[in-house]
């Protein structure tokens, strides 16, 4: 039974499509189509492209800032430096995320560790039990580490206010205090 609540819920996260208004971040994968102009002119821009160091090269205009905008954004930015290379008059880009690409991390005392597809609604608690819940030696304290700083949990006081269950961001690594 709980093999099943697990494949159960670990299916609903990974079904939950990605929000159009996430950010993006450092390894994640788009796709880019650009019209405003004849096919023949823009289809060698329709490729897959991902953010590296914080930025995305896209061909005859260099590097964009990608981290920390949202995909229109990003849409925005890319129409703007065509118009401004003069490569288009007037170019529309759509800019689509590649689904199951954002992932954290559960490890330390939980049942099954590992990579865990994240979803927008994603908390600490959600992420825990999408690792099978902690182990039988688990602690109450829970580390989560962001950008390489480490903020710790209790899973005790989350449980007595939820309010206090932090949201998870893709790329968080999730360790659970205690013995394996």
């Amino acid at each position: 039974m709980r093999y099943f609540i697990y494949c159960l819920a670990t299916l609903l996260v990974a079904l939950t499509p990605l929000r159009a208004d996430s950010p993006l971040r450092d390894g994640d994968t788009f796709e880019m189509v650009v019209g405003g102009a004849p096919r023949e002119f823009t289809e060698e821009f329709h490729l897959q492209y991902a953010v590296s160091d914080g930025f995305v090269t896209v061909q005859y205009i260099g590097r964009v800032k990608a981290a920390g905008l949202t995909p229109s954004q990003l849409s925005s930015a890319i129409e703007k430096r065509m118009r401004d290379e003069k490569i288009f008059t007037n170019p529309t880009v759509m800019v689509n995320l590649v689904a199951n690409q954002r992932v954290i991390i559960v490890g330390g005392a939980v049942r099954n560790p590992g990579r865990q597809p994240w979803s927008t609604d994603m908390t600490l608690s959600i992420a825990l039990a999408s690792a099978s819940g902690p182990g039988e030696y688990a602690d109450d304290k829970v580390k989560i580490v962001r950008v390489g700083k480490a903020e710790f949990f209790s899973r005790k006081a989350i449980k007595k206010d939820p309010a206090l269950d932090p949201k998870v961001l893709p790329g968080d690594y999730i360790e659970v205090q205690g013995e394996l």
